[in-house]
């Protein structure tokens, strides 16, 4: 069963509430974090665990297997690179970027955000490294 995007924002809002210093994701801060209704986010639980994306059991706490965590770190760079590109790069603003951001990480392919990691990292010499990016993006 493919993952939609819907399902992937998912799985990146738990690794995001993870690295914030969540030391357990409820489904409660799911549902906050994406402005959703939490029979919305029970639902989607339901789904990532059938997918063997994230442990879940109803009124516990919400964590990211091996492979659920791969995927979201994947995403979170896609977006870390996408987010910097529209707005350092493009100059959009940053509501916007995000928004772009979350929209097309999910659809482009790993050559064309390769070219994009490549061109920040030879034109933006602070961002050498994705960790540098990515601290650059979360001071924005």
């Amino acid at each position: 069963m493919e993952t939609t995007r819907a399902l992937e924002e998912y799985l990146k809002t738990i690794y995001i509430l993870k690295r914030k210093g969540h030391k357990v994701v409820r489904v409660r801060d799911i549902a906050k974090k994406m402005n959703v209704k939490m029979s919305s986010v029970t639902d989607a639980l339901k789904r990532l665990s059938r997918e063997d994306l994230v442990e879940y059991q109803k009124r516990e706490y919400v964590d990211l297997t091996k492979k659920g965590k791969r995927l979201a770190e994947k995403l979170y760079k896609r977006w870390t690179i996408l987010f910097f590109f529209f707005s350092e790069v493009l100059g959009v603003s940053k509501d916007i970027a995000n928004d772009d951001a979350c929209k097309v990480e999910h659809t482009l392919s790993d050559q064309t955000i390769n070219a994009l990691k490549v061109f920040i990292s030879k034109n933006f010499k602070k961002e050498k490294t994705f960790n540098e990016l990515e601290l650059k993006v979360q001071r924005s």
